[in-house]
C-alpha cells in the first residue's frame, strides 16, 4: 500500500506489503509502581505509548526517493512528526527512531538498488494519559 504513512508531513511513494505494518502499544508506569510486601501490584500509571514497525519497500519509488527516505529516518535528529492509520482514522505523533535496516539487492549501471528498509517508530511522549 504506497501513502500509508507520513515523517515530517511527507509522503513517500514507497510500499508496505500487507503486513509489513504493525503497532503495538505500551502502558508505562512511574516510580511508584512495584511489588508491595504482600505481593499485590500497585501502579503508576504515566500513559499508553503507541508505537509502530514499518517494513518498507521501494517498489513504486525512483532510487532518490527511496533514498531521501533513508536519509530523512537516519538523520541525527531528536525526532519526527509521523502519521500512521490507527483504528479507522490517522493517529499523529512525535516519535524517534534509533534503528533501521534495508538490503542491498544488486548493482547495475553503477546504480545501487536497496529495499525491504525495516524501521522501529518509538513515541515521544504518551498517546493517552
Amino acid at each position: 500500500m504506497a501513502g500509508l504513512f507520513t515523517v515530517d508531513g511527507v509522503s513517500y511513494n514507497v510500499r508496505v506489503p500487507a503486513g509489513g505494518l504493525t503497532r503495538s502499544f505500551k502502558v508505562l508506569d512511574g516510580p511508584n509502581a512495584g511489588r508491595m510486601l504482600g505481593g499485590g501490584m500497585q501502579r503508576d500509571v504515566i500513559g499508553t505509548y503507541y508505537n509502530y514497525t514499518a517494513q518498507i519497500q521501494r517498489a513504486g519509488a525512483s532510487l532518490e526517493e527511496y533514498d531521501r527516505l533513508y536519509e530523512v529516518l537516519s538523520a541525527p535528529a531528536d525526532s519526527h512528526t509521523v502519521s500512521f492509520p490507527y483504528g479507522q482514522s490517522t493517529l499523529t505523533f512525535e516519535a524517534y527512531v534509533t534503528e533501521g535496516q534495508d538490503n542491498l539487492l544488486r548493482q547495475s549501471k553503477g546504480r545501487n538498488y536497496w529495499d525491504g528498509l525495516s524501521i522501529q517508530f518509538t513515541a515521544m511522549d504518551p498517546g493517552r494519559t
